[in-house]
């Protein structure tokens, strides 16, 4: 009977793997698709980009480096802070070298490398299973909600008119009506992401005020990712206000968009995204040098963290004393 059983449960698992590897090439293919397009129009506005370029303020570009790493390391700090909730271990110090580690493993081919690569740091540290599946899953989760107030604001700004200013209050009862079922939805995504994952959460069901305070931590590294845009853009041309606001809240909307496609790290359907939302409140050529510079931007950002995070790392010692934190 259990041979029988396994030969019925083949074809499934091969019809599973066709689709997966299907929905990949569609994503990869896309993505390429979408960066060939932007290429050709930087090659074609060649002449216009090269004054912003060649005007460039090196300081500010190199600050907005660093104020990406700075959300980069916050990012990975929130994370360490939900592993730490659930399971005090090692502690932070331990769990963030953990997630600066495999957070650069979305750039090895295959898109799972992140995940495992975390899974298995965690196992090494000791942690559980369950813990470090959850706090996976609960990132995922609180950086796709997160992300998506953002776009509730943005959607105002978006619908520019006076035709179009009753909106305002709609979206601000949006996002009220949203934070007060937040917590019913927080608990349904980690359900939903447990089965799109596989993983097994348990019967996690998060208080109200572990939702906030976890929601809150990721709007603020939102927020400085959004800082460290507005001055990446800066370094190539002035903007007013209004429009620091609208690239602070643009910003993570094509992140979700791009985390949620099946484009490798959202190659090409980030930018796409981005370019969309930027539309025409630039000059295109701008636009096209922004939309284009923040891949290189988040990724010089990222080595930046993590290199200087591994430096204090191996300065304090693998096994130096971790900082002492309440449970507040």
């Amino acid at each position: 009977m259990k041979s029988t059983n396994l030969k019925k449960a083949e074809p499934k698992k091969r019809k599973s793997s066709w689709k997966k590897t299907a929905v990949k090439t569609a994503g990869l293919f896309l993505g390429l698709l979408i960066l060939w397009f932007m290429v050709k129009d930087i090659i074609i506005h060649w002449e216009d980009i090269v004054p912003y370029l060649a005007n460039m303020k090196f300081p500010l570009f190199l600050l907005s480096i660093m104020v990406y790493g700075v959300a980069f390391l916050f990012t990975g700090y929130n994370w360490s802070w939900l592993l730490w909730k659930m399971e005090k271990g090692p502690g932070r110090r331990e769990y963030l070298d953990v997630h600066m580690v495999s957070a650069l493993a979305r750039y090895i081919p295959g898109g799972i490398w992140s995940i495992v690569g975390k899974a298995y740091l965690c196992n090494r540290k000791g942690v559980t299973a369950q813990a470090a599946t959850a706090s996976i899953i609960l990132e995922y989760v609180f950086q796709i909600i997160s992300s998506s107030l953002f776009f509730v604001v943005l959607v105002p700004f978006l619908l520019q008119g006076r035709e179009n200013v009753w909106l305002i209050p709609v979206c601000f009862l949006a996002v009220v009506a949203a934070l007060l079922v937040l917590p019913l939805c927080i608990n349904w995504g980690i359900r939903l992401l447990s089965r799109i994952l596989k993983k097994d959460c348990g019967d996690i069901c998060l208080k109200k005020g572990f939702v906030y305070q976890a929601l809150f931590r990721y709007a603020g590294a939102w927020l400085v990712t959004g800082a460290g845009l507005i001055v990446l853009v800066l370094a190539f041309s002035d903007i007013n206000a209004m429009e620091g606001i609208y690239l602070m809240l643009s910003y993570p909307v094509s992140w979700v968009v791009g985390f949620l496609s099946p484009s490798p790290n959202g190659m090409g359907i980030r930018e796409g995204i981005l370019r969309i939302l930027l539309g025409d409140r630039q000059a295109k050529e701008l636009v096209l040098l922004i939309v284009v510079t923040t891949r290189i931007w988040t990724i010089l950002g990222e080595a930046a963290a993590f290199l200087g995070f591994k430096a204090y790392y191996l300065a304090t010692g693998r096994k130096g004393k971790d900082v002492k934190i309440s449970e507040s």
